[in-house]
């Protein structure tokens, strides 16, 4: 004889009905973009573990018993800067690189303060030599702004390979989608 198969369990409900336009005309639409961080891809893990080795140089001056014990407060400041320095330092790198979003470019630089530009203010971005190192080019990005203070490279974006520079411009100028690309 045949065994009857009996499920046990909650019953399965139809799927809700697919939402069409039509049912969205009252609502007003916004266009919200998302922050894309764009990051050196070498430049960052190699500061990352310089600062590391930093911070660990300020925590090995503290296992040495010497300098807590004597309370030889010189040795004991120079650790805590250390590391104080290798954990800012840290810091400061993973957040290196430029934040593309809907209200302009922020660019996150390692020693100074982050630098912000509105999309009012760009013309355009383009591709050019923003600086020369060991007698090498390096491209990147440089954002033509529209008033008279002329162009700002992005120089932690900097590139020995022009390929690689225009692929990023051109990364820059899909994100926009606004300005003069």
């Amino acid at each position: 004889m045949p065994k009857e198969r009996i499920s046990v369990g909650p019953a399965r409900e139809d799927p809700p009905a697919p939402v069409t336009l039509s049912d969205w005309s009252c609502t007003p639409t916004i266009l919200i973009m998302k922050n894309v961080v764009i990051r050196p891809r070498i430049q960052v893990p190699f500061l990352v573990v310089i600062f590391a080795v930093w911070t660990l140089i300020g925590v090995i001056y503290f296992t040495n018993g010497h300098v807590v014990a004597e309370r030889n407060w010189f040795g004991i400041e120079l650790g805590f800067i250390c590391v104080i320095m290798g954990l800012t330092g840290i810091w400061r790198t993973l957040r290196l690189g430029i934040v593309i979003d809907d209200t302009g470019v922020r660019m996150r630089h390692l020693d100074s303060r982050d630098h912000f530009i509105s999309w009012s203010d760009v013309q355009s971005v383009e591709c050019a030599q923003i600086d020369e190192r060991a007698g090498l080019p390096l491209y990147g990005p440089v954002i033509q702004l529209s008033d008279d203070s002329g162009a700002l490279p992005i120089r932690s974006l900097g590139s020995y390979s022009r390929q690689d520079a225009e692929r990023k411009v051109k990364t820059m100028r899909d994100l926009v989608g606004g300005p003069n690309n």
